[in-house]
């Protein structure tokens, strides 16, 4: 019962494009939706491989990009 219950991720963005029924679902307007990715240093959604909006309401962001260009962690020197 509680598996049928218990709040689950939901895809936001999928390859860079909004997934407008979610938004929906979530009262999301297109505004926040870019606020949030601004606060993970985020300024083109293109860049956003997924995104999902967590049961507690956060945003959690997968670049498309990242692999190639971040490290996962900063080199030690």
């Amino acid at each position: 019962m509680a598996a049928l219950l218990k709040a689950r991720p939901r895809a936001l963005i999928e390859s860079g494009r909004l997934n407008r029924r979610v938004m929906l679902r979530e009262f999301m307007t297109y505004e926040e939706v870019l606020s949030q990715l601004r606060l993970h240093g985020i300024e083109d959604i293109a860049v956003v491989g997924r995104a999902y909006i967590e049961p507690n309401g956060l945003i959690s962001v997968i670049r498309v990009d990242r692999g190639e260009t971040e490290p996962a962690e900063p080199p030690v020197t």
